[in-house]
Order: C-alpha cells, then sequence, then structure tokens
C-alpha cells in the first residue's frame, strides 16, 4: 500500500495524470512523464523505448543520457543487456535489486561500459503491454552516491505505470481510428486485400469518382474495352457482380478490414 503522499509528490501525480489525458502523441507523452517522473522520485536519469520483438528496442527518449552512449545502446549494449529482458517479463514496477544481484550486476560489461558511463547506479523499470504487444516503457535511475528506491517507490511507479499503459492504448486506439477512418488509406487497404494491379486500382479511383468507361478509358489513354477487362477482374477479385455491389463493398464494412 502507499503511504500518504506529500503535497509536492501530489502535485506532480495529478500534474501525470492530466498529462497522460491531455498529450495526444505518444512519443511526447513519455517525454514530458519522463521530466515528471525525475521530480517525483528525485531521480537522476531516464529512458524509454518501445520494444519489437524483430527490431529490439526502438523510439527511444531520454533525459540526463549521454547521446553517443544511447546511440551505442541501440547497436549494441541492448544486444547484451541482461536486466531489460527480465525487467520486460515482469509486467510491474519492478527494482534492479529484483532482476539481478547487485555483485552480479556490478560485474557485467554491461554496467560497466554502457550505464557507468553516464552514472546510472540504482534502477526500476515499468513495462506497458497491451495484450502481448509492448506499448512503452519508464526506465528510471538514480547515479552513483544516491540511495536506492524503496518499496514505497515501487508502489508508486506502479499505480502510475497502469494510467501510463492505459493512456498508450488509448493513443494507439485513436491513431487506429483515424487511420482508418482516412478515405485514402480504407481505398488503398481494400485494393491489397483483393489484390488489384495498379492498373486497376487506377480504374477502380475513377469508378469511384462516378465516371463512365469512356470517360475512365480516356483519363487512362486506353480503350473503353480494356477499361470494362479491368473491371470484370476487379469484379472476380471482390466476389461482386456490379458496379453498385463493388462499391458498396469498398465503401462498406470491409473497408476497414
Amino acid at each position: 500500500m502507499l503511504t500518504t503522499l506529500s503535497a509536492r509528490e501530489t502535485n506532480l501525480v495529478f500534474a501525470i495524470m492530466q498529462d497522460m489525458v491531455a498529450i495526444r502523441e505518444a512519443r511526447e507523452l513519455r517525454l514530458q512523464l519522463g521530466e515528471r517522473l525525475l521530480d517525483l522520485f528525485q531521480a537522476d536519469h531516464f529512458a524509454s523505448y518501445i520494444w519489437e520483438r524483430d527490431a529490439g528496442d526502438t523510439g527511444g527518449v531520454f533525459l540526463n543520457m549521454d547521446e553517443n552512449n544511447l546511440a551505442a545502446y541501440e547497436t549494441h549494449f541492448q544486444y547484451c543487456d541482461p536486466i531489460t529482458p527480465r525487467f520486460r517479463m515482469c509486467r510491474r514496477a519492478t527494482h534492479l535489486d529484483q532482476v539481478i544481484s547487485r555483485e552480479d550486476f556490478l560485474r557485467t560489461e554491461f554496467f560497466n561500459d554502457f550505464l557507468a558511463r553516464d552514472g546510472l547506479r540504482h534502477g526500476m523499470n515499468y513495462h506497458a503491454y497491451s495484450g502481448v504487444n509492448h506499448l512503452g516503457d519508464l526506465r528510471i535511475w538514480r547515479g552513483r552516491g544516491r540511495e536506492t528506491f524503496e518499496q514505497r517507490d515501487l508502489d508508486l511507479l506502479d499505480a502510475i505505470g497502469t494510467a501510463f499503459g492505459n493512456a498508450l492504448t488509448n493513443l494507439r486506439r485513436e491513431e487506429t481510428r483515424l487511420r482508418e477512418s482516412d478515405p485514402r488509406r480504407r481505398f488503398l487497404a481494400w485494393a491489397e486485400k483483393h489484390g488489384l494491379t495498379a492498373r486497376e486500382k487506377d480504374v477502380l479511383a475513377l469508378l469511384s469518382e462516378g465516371k463512365r468507361d469512356r470517360e475512365m478509358a480516356a483519363d487512362l489513354g486506353v480503350s473503353a474495352t480494356t477499361v470494362r477487362s479491368h473491371l470484370k477482374s476487379i469484379y472476380q477479385k471482390s466476389c461482386t457482380g456490379s458496379r453498385a455491389a463493388l462499391l458498396a463493398s469498398l465503401n462498406g464494412s470491409h473497408a476497414l478490414q
């Protein structure tokens, strides 16, 4: 259970929750939360990535860390990182000491050649998911000579992390809704789904504008017979038998799938 928050902590948590409603872009949100979390936890360093199975950690944002050192993380050190994959499996706020012993940690290449260069010593992470999809993480560190994080810090980060995951999920849903509501994107998605050729896409685009065979032929510089041949192919591929059925499919629910 969280202990009572101080006035400063209460104000910061309130500001964090406001950010998660007001900020509508995920990268901007992660960076803004980083600034708030450094203040809230009296920490020194922050980083946040999105993990993809094939690409590894991508889309990094960071505070108080050297850009060249982080470039080395993306090209090398993430692949010999002994702690982040363990943090990633926990799905709750987790302390460094919960994933590796301090003695083992201090002997790793990851600590000595990467983290120590920026002075990172004591860390905790939160990794947000939607199902099996990693949405983003919060990596918070204190430097040399500082006290490590306490259970109270973990409890507070876990509560914030849960709201963070919900905010990222909502942002992804909104991005998907906007993408699918774009007529051009719907058109291309429908055409790709049915395997249309480039020329068939041209014919379909003109048909959707209400043009007749001869008008389409003139626009494309082909004969009306060629246009009708393309239309026949489109009908076959989309399992529609008429212009009306084709346009209904293009503009209906199938266009969103």
